[in-house]
């Protein structure tokens, strides 16, 4: 088969219309040649041409001139998803062209307990062109609601400035210059916003995260858009509970030589901060167990000990799968019966010191569960504790609900 990079740059353009708009920053990346290809202006003329259904030709070119060399070629290297490390929330952000402009898009954990609810979403900013063809950079955040009397999706001046620091890496600036929608913490325990959200359960985020909601900064999430060869489940971001604390979001992926699986939560909250769940998944060590196996805590602890696969570098069998009957799970919709692979797992999750004010690190052995390319779990032997994960896929964020 030939090199794709030898065809024509035609080709590679027309080849390129098919790719999503999200997923041309990372073929940006991949070689110069390709990088070259995205840049061409033809790629961003159809793909603006079909958002904006231009009736005329000539208006057409006057407009996507302007869009592309005002706002595309400015900006669109943001498309993508971020990450927000900010004290224990974190925080995901999704940057995307839609119909004629750039939006930013917080990602948020669903409501309650039930890890099958949908994700939820606010929007951030948005950079568009406005009728005097002049670029517009506007915050529309109005989350949590503002008063009653205060009317909805205000648009209010902000900031975008992208960084580098000190590791070469990418660091995204928003602030909102507007004083009346800064909240001081002094000022927010009787605040009606406040009040809201005791109502609607968002207590844990409490005063540090409303009062930071015209400042925030993000650095890039790297996600791999190629499939991986030879692993129990591709990489990509998942939603689930951090032991006992609510659904959060989280990314699977992988070590370089494809040893270890890895799974950190990009959300968070007091109990659970941001990056400090973690699991690591030991591929090296499959193993394959019988439903009596898996009958108590106990057993499977025992048959944990010497039930390791002979053939490491062979994909395991489908295999029976159950809960322990004395290990707990959360409000867990149709439980597999049956899993595609399981291995040994060390899970790293947090624990607040009352008397140091700090967060104590503790492992816990665990089996790692694979259900199929939608589902995974993880059964934590010394908490008596099974949790369920599953896939947050392209579908789900192009069907978000705002909040």
């Amino acid at each position: 088969m030939s090199d794709i990079l030898s065809l024509p740059p035609e080709l590679l353009s027309r080849i390129l219309d098919y790719v999503y708009d999200s997923d041309l920053p990372s073929v940006c990346l991949s070689c110069k040649t390709l990088r070259d290809v995205v840049y061409n202006h033809s790629i961003w003329q159809r793909k603006c041409k079909q958002e904006y259904n231009f009736k005329s030709i000539e208006g057409w070119n006057v407009n996507y001139c302007i869009l592309y060399n005002k706002v595309l070629r400015r900006y669109g290297d943001l498309v993508g998803f971020w990450r927000r490390d900010f004290q224990y929330y974190g925080g995901l952000l999704q940057i995307k062209f839609d119909k004629g402009c750039i939006k930013g898009l917080e990602v948020l954990p669903p409501a309650g307990s039930s890890v099958d609810r949908p994700l939820r979403m606010t929007e951030i900013f948005t950079i568009s062109m406005t009728s005097s063809e002049t670029v517009q950079i506007v915050s529309v955040h109005n989350f949590p609601k503002e008063e009653d009397g205060e009317e909805k999706d205000v648009q209010r001046p902000c900031l975008l400035h992208v960084e580098e620091n000190e590791r070469n890496k990418r660091i995204l600036e928003y602030k909102v210059t507007d004083k009346k929608y800064i909240l001081q913490k002094e000022d927010l325990n009787n605040h009606p916003v406040l009040k809201r959200w005791l109502d609607e359960d968002f207590l844990e985020r409490g005063v540090d995260y409303l009062s930071s909601r015209h400042e925030y900064r993000w650095s890039p999430l790297e996600l791999s858009s190629n499939s991986v060869s030879n692993v129990p489940i591709q990489p990509g971001l998942f939603k689930g509970a951090c032991c006992l604390s609510g659904i959060e979001i989280l990314s699977l992926y992988y070590t370089e030589d494809l040893r270890m699986l890895m799974v950190t939560n990009i959300t968070g909250v007091l109990h659970a901060p941001a990056r400090k769940f973690i699991i690591h998944g030991i591929l090296g060590r499959p193993r394959v167990l019988t439903v009596e196996q898996q009958e108590s805590e106990d057993i499977l602890s025992a048959a944990h000990r010497h039930n390791e696969n002979e053939h490491p570098d062979r994909p395991a069998a489908q295999q029976p799968f159950r809960i322990p009957k004395d290990c707990f799970h959360q409000d867990i919709p149709d439980i597999p019966k049956f899993c595609t692979f399981r291995c040994t797992a060390v899970a790293c999750f947090p624990s607040f010191n009352k008397f140091t004010n700090t967060f104590d690190s503790h492992e816990c052995v665990a089996h790692f569960v694979v259900f199929d390319e939608r589902k995974f779990g993880l059964c934590l032997r010394s908490s008596d504790l099974f949790i369920l994960y599953i896939r947050v896929d392209d579908n789900e964020l192009k069907d978000l609900s705002f909040d």
